[in-house]
């Protein structure tokens, strides 16, 4: 029993130095993308629910975090920021809903990120992406939004034709793409920084056109230095990272009034002295 027990293991033992000799993914790659493709909730301002796998939503809290499978919704005056794990973030305006799709590396260090956007607007501030297989896709009813580092919100809605979903650029260049119902085919525009782009499930994609001016005022700014995704993530250091997310709260420094700050003793003359002596 023993000895079976140990050609047991020591097959394990062996295909994985073969998996990791021949370079393939195969064997670790989930969990490996188990542990470096979570993304957290970064900011909470009122009503945000959050469902994991599909169970039952809860009120998110700042530092949950998310996986694939997961859906976060905003209620009325709610809004909520989601900062994925190869530093791009999108954030969440009133009634809408996301649902995470896609977060892995790929073998050859390329970052995939995909959600489905149900309803709602997003503001999706999305890093250079480096590497040749790196992708950042935004799903609606009606259409899909791809990037390669841009700035850009996606506007999901319901009107008279059904579900519509308008995609406007405020940096770099975004493809709108969608199936033509009229032709059977999928178009693609290029939406460019200043422009939007509109899409109905029952209708051709409408022309490229100037973006309302209110819309680009509420963008959110590029942060001055952005994470890059890095090729080969240290899981151990990942976990720790997690915890600390998870388990520790921001510490608050209390800081002490300098010595120079505080009130020097007066000068005493030798008058006061004398009077001070008599008494």
């Amino acid at each position: 029993m023993a000895l079976s027990r140990s050609r047991a293991i020591a097959a394990v033992v062996l295909i994985v130095a073969l998996t990791l000799g021949l370079g393939s993914g195969a064997v670790l790659a989930p969990e490996a993308n188990a542990l470096v493709s979570v993304s957290t909730v970064t900011v909470v301002d009122g009503a945000v629910l959050i469902s994991h796998a599909g169970a039952e939503f809860t009120p998110a809290r700042e530092g949950d975090v998310l996986v694939a499978g997961d859906t976060i919704r905003t209620g009325t005056g709610g809004a909520a920021e989601i900062t994925y794990f190869e530093g791009s973030s999108v954030r969440l305006e009133a009634e809408t809903e996301i649902r995470v799709e896609r977060l892995r590396i790929e073998a050859d260090g390329g970052t995939v990120i995909g959600v489905m956007q149900t309803l709602g607007r997003t503001w999706h501030v999305v890093t250079k992406l480096l590497s040749g297989s790196s992708r950042y896709e935004v799903r609606t009813p009606s259409s899909t939004a791809s990037v390669r580092g841009t700035i850009f919100a996606v506007d999901v809605y319901v009107d008279d034709d059904g579900p519509a979903a308008t995609v406007t650029t405020s940096e770099g260049i975004v493809v709108h793409s969608a199936a033509d119902p009229k032709v059977a085919e999928v178009t693609q525009v290029r939406v460019i920084a200043g422009q939007a782009s509109t899409k109905s499930a029952s209708k051709p994609a409408e022309p490229v056109h100037a973006a309302p001016p209110a819309t680009l005022r509420e963008a959110p700014a590029r942060p001055a230095s952005t994470p890059r995704p890095t090729k080969s993530p240290n899981p151990s250091s990942e976990r720790a990272n997690l915890r600390s997310t998870a388990r520790v709260k921001d510490p608050v420094l209390v800081v002490a009034p300098s010595t120079k700050d505080r009130a020097k003793p007066s000068k005493i003359s030798k008058r006061q002295r004398g009077e001070l002596g008599d008494r």
